[in-house]
């Protein structure tokens, strides 16, 4: 894995509708170093003319785990079923 960090920017959107919840927006599908990510998030505020929204920096490594994920002994094929097969 990567030592540089990154970041995603994200977007929270609070309207009057659905008692006031925030809805969060990841706005690009990919991570950014913090010196891009923190010129995305300027640009967005500079354009941003909602009061209802505003953009965050938010760091990848707190979404996701340092090692991946291992399959446990309770997942496994069943019955002899081909590793193609989707059921």
């Amino acid at each position: 894995m990567s030592t540089q960090k990154q970041y995603f920017v994200i977007e929270k959107s609070v309207w009057n509708f659905n008692n006031h919840e925030p809805r969060f927006t990841i706005k690009k599908d990919k991570a950014f170093s913090l010196e891009d990510a923190t010129k995305m998030l300027i640009a967005y505020e500079q354009l941003n003319d909602q009061e209802e929204k505003t953009y965050h920096l938010q760091l990848v490594d707190l979404l996701l785990g340092e090692q991946p994920l291992v399959l446990s002994d309770e997942v496994k094929k069943e019955n002899g079923a081909s590793e193609n097969s989707i059921f």
